[in-house]
């Protein structure tokens, strides 16, 4: 795992009245300073590009879409955010569950429409309660974590998806986090996190099978405390995790990581030492010429002398 995490820093609190109920969060595949969230049931099929410092940029409007209870949001290949529309506390929804895929917006301002695609999932197994959305940033593969608090099921849906009819997920593994409420997969996929209400845990992804990789035992990560933490999403870079709350005003943290000290500012800034053998080789031969030198000076000197008799 490259480098350890470190401390939460606060970023910003979402002062946005509209957005009381941060459930999904993602960062932007194409800019840095852009996140994407939105609330958890009661709000309207609609999410919110923001910058780092929580000034809502725009509103994305998806018509003809229902928000019944929607909990997270996915990077996808080729620049796609994917919204899950996933949530059933009572585990009634026996037609099952959607998520709606949408091209990634850049830099916009007020409010605008998105054309989804959107497609309906059915638990081969019953109805589940599920928070956490995965999309394999390669291979487009969409996993749901179940919430229990035991842990949870991995679903795995098919490849490809088909809109208008359901998909089927099939149960693939089995997780021991208690309560998930979140989870993203880093934007290089070789690593996966998720997240309850108290910390997250993490993975290393050999391959593409994210649902295996979670097998083994993860580390876990202590997250900062919040009024109801449900959201989590890798930064741009992978380099850190992004954290949100639900509440008025929730605060918005990142947990970053220490640079490698090959790639340190420090480090690339100076430029690289001779490795010591060169360093003395030089030596070597810069001694060797003066020692000619004070050998061959007295000899020219005789010969010119006896040249001028």
């Amino acid at each position: 795992m490259p480098g350890a995490l470190l401390a939460a820093v606060l970023l910003c609190n979402l002062a946005d009245s509209r957005i009381t109920e941060s459930s999904g969060l993602v960062a932007s595949s194409a800019y840095d300073d852009l996140l994407f969230t939105h609330n958890d049931s009661g709000d309207t099929a609609r999410f919110f590009e923001i910058d780092r410092s929580c000034r809502t940029h725009a509103t994305f409007e998806l018509p003809g879409v229902q928000a019944r209870d929607w909990e997270d949001m996915s990077r996808g290949p080729g620049r796609t955010l994917w919204l899950g529309d996933i949530g059933d506390n009572s585990a009634a929804r026996v037609n099952g569950v959607l998520v709606h895929r949408v091209a990634e917006p850049g830099p916009a301002e007020g409010v605008r429409r998105l054309s989804p695609t959107s497609y309906r999932l059915r638990y081969a197994d019953g109805p589940q309660d599920a928070e956490a959305l995965l999309v394999h940033p390669r291979t487009g593969r969409l996993l749901i974590i179940t919430k229990g608090f035991a842990g949870g099921g991995i679903y795995a849906a098919p490849l490809p998806l088909r809109p208008g009819t359901p998909n089927v997920m099939q149960r693939v593994g089995e997780v021991t986090i208690p309560e998930v409420t979140a989870g993203d997969i880093s934007p290089d996929g070789t690593r996966v996190v998720l997240r309850n209400y108290s910390a997250a845990y993490e993975w290393d992804v050999r391959g593409d099978d994210v649902a295996r990789a979670m097998r083994a035992d993860p580390v876990r990560i202590p997250l900062p405390a919040s009024k109801q933490g449900e959201a989590i999403s890798y930064s741009r870079d992978g380099r850190s995790l992004i954290v949100s709350s639900e509440g008025l005003n929730a605060p918005v943290q990142e947990v970053k990581r220490d640079a490698p000290p090959s790639t340190s500012p420090a480090a690339a800034a100076k430029p690289p030492a001779a490795p010591a053998t060169e360093q003395r080789d030089r030596r070597g031969w810069l001694l060797a010429g003066l020692a000619g030198l004070v050998v061959l000076i007295p000899v020219l000197l005789r010969s010119r002398s006896r040249r001028s008799r």
